[in-house]
Parts: C-alpha cells; structure tokens; sequence
C-alpha cells in the first residue's frame, strides 16, 4: 500500500510539473510524516567528527521518528558532490542534507556551481558551531597573540600558517587575521588536516588554523600550543585560551554544522524538521556529546539558519574578493 501512495504521488508530480502546477509532495500525502526511511546526505567519508554528528543526530531522529534516518556519505569536490545531491532530490523532507561552512564559503571562491545555494536549499536548523584554533609549534617565538602580532612585525617575511585546504573556515580564518591585525601571513594548503598536522608537529610550518577536535590531543600532550581562539566564545572544556575577538572586537571565524532540505519543501514539513531536530540539539543528551568534540550546541530555527547563510556568504564572498582567493 505505501509503495502503490509513493507511486502515485511521484505521477501526480510529474504531471503536476508539465502544467505547470505547484509540486504535491509524498509527505502531503501521508496521514503522519514520516512514513518510510529518511536519507541523510553527509557529503564526508565516514568516521570524521561531521559523519558523528550526523550520525547522532540521524540515531535521535530514527528513535523520534521510529523509521530508519539511514546516513549516506556522499564525499567529493569540497561538499559540492553531495549538496548537489540534496539540491536534485524530490522537496518532500524525506532527503536531510548534512552542511558545514563549506556551504557558505563555495558560493564566495567558486564561479560554478551545480546549484544556487540561496536559490535551491532551505535552511531546517543550525546543529552546532566547531571551535577553530590558531596553534603553534612549541618552537614558535610566542604564546599568545601579542607575543604573535610582535614576531609578524619584527619578520621581514610573512608568517606561514597550515590549513587542511584552500577555502575551509579554517584558511579564511587566517585571511581574516591578517586582515584586522595589519600583519602578513601566508598559507599553506593541504589536503586534510593530518598531513597539515605532521608538518607543523615537526616545525616545518610554525602555525596552524584548525578545529579543536583535532589538534586537542597534541596541546594537551604539549606537543601544540594555543595562540588563539577564532570564535565568538571560548571553548567550554579549555576556558582558558581567549577568543582573538578579545583583542581585535569583530574578529570571528568559527565551522558550522547544520540541516538543509530541497527549496520547494512544504512550510509544515520545514517546521516539523526544524522543531524536531532542534528539539533533540538543546537536550543535555546532545549538549553533553557536543562538549566532548568541541562544540557548541545551537538549534536554531529555520529562519534563522537562513539569515546566518546569507550572512556568511556575504562575509566569505567579501573576504575572498579582497584576498583573491578563487579555486576555479
């Protein structure tokens, strides 16, 4: 019976779209939402702290939902191979797309793109915001951000800092120090943050811009230091490092995780995903979770995982432009 339903909603789609007639989707049609297993688009390899959370988020959703919420890593071409994925996808809610600042950064480094970010998603809710972290080999001249700000002066050349790839909320973050600091610094690619990470272990770049989650081992085991954090509050299991917006007020860079969906899914289902994920987001079950990777839990609405896409790109796309980064 529920696939003879699916089945007609998918004509009635079709022929609805050739009249050119607003899109009825499967969901409208089910008594209770959702009927049948929900995909989930994570578009990482499995294992890293993304696929985590989605994968606690889509066990909580699977449990609330009592359907199966199945992760399906879709990596590639810097998130871009599965938000398209998510973009193409059927607007009836029973497609989740997994985003992070990528989603924001694409639009402001790439001419091309096989979807218009703003055009084509709607924002459902913002999961969490990853702590970045300025950090540095031990043999660096100093520990702090003063002590930083005096070494970038007194050196005829730049300061060379790591990130795990061009155009990542970890290497704009860098751009934007330089930016509000006055101070030249030049980066260094790589591909990942493990390669990233072994090369300033060992002193041959000094400074690296990375999420906590990551280089937390090595500054514990004082392998690391922290110079600085790039968000707009400190971390809440290390308090002790300040925020570089302490010394330069504005300065914030930090790695959002949230939810999108296709555009044209129905204002009732977007509210219905937005409250049950967020829902899930503010519990201590999760906030206790997110403590452990180095986050912050948010759940917001989906109005305003809107606004704050809107307003990242804008940020991204201007600090681009003026640094001249582009990967086309």
């Amino acid at each position: 019976m529920l696939r003879r339903r699916e089945v007609i909603a998918g004509l009635a789609t079709t022929i609805g779209a050739s009249l050119g007639l607003p899109y009825v989707s499967r969901a409208s049609a089910d008594s209770k939402f959702p009927a049948s297993n929900v995909r989930f688009i994570v578009p990482f390899t499995a294992g890293g702290p993304t696929d985590v959370v989605a994968r606690l988020v889509g066990d909580a959703m699977s449990k609330k939902w009592s359907v199966p919420v199945v992760v399906e890593n879709r990596p590639g071409a810097g998130t871009i191979a599965g938000t398209a994925e998510v973009a193409r996808s059927q607007p009836d809610g029973y497609t989740l797309g997994f985003v992070i600042s990528a989603h924001t950064i694409n639009p402001a480094i790439r001419k091309k793109l096989p979807y218009d970010t703003l055009r084509d998603f709607r924002g459902i809710t913002e999961l969490a915001e990853a702590h970045v972290v300025l950090v540095a080999n031990p043999a660096f001249p100093a520990d702090d951000l003063a002590g930083l700000l005096k070494a970038a002066h007194a050196s005829s050349e730049p300061l060379a800092f790591a990130s795990p790839g061009t155009g990542t909320s970890t290497h704009l973050a860098g751009e934007l120090l330089q930016r509000v600091a006055g101070i030249k610094m030049l980066h260094v690619p790589y591909n990942g943050s493990a390669p990233a990470l072994i090369d300033v272990l060992a002193n041959r770049v000094p400074l690296m811009f990375d999420i906590w989650h990551s280089v937390q081992q090595y500054v514990e085991a004082k392998q690391l230091k922290v110079i600085g954090v790039a968000n707009a509050t400190r971390i809440p299991n290390a308090p002790q490092y300040p925020r570089i917006g302490e010394t330069f007020p504005g300065y914030e860079a930090n790695s959002i995780f949230g939810v999108v969906v296709a555009a044209r899914t129905p204002d009732n289902l977007v509210s219905q995903l937005s409250a049950d994920l967020a829902g899930y987001i503010r519990s201590p079950e999760f906030a206790e979770k997110a403590t452990v990777l180095g986050m912050d839990p948010v759940g917001s609405t989906a109005p305003e995982f809107d606004d704050l896409i809107r307003k990242q790109i804008e940020k991204w796309r201007e600090i681009a432009s003026t640094s001249g980064i582009s990967v086309d």
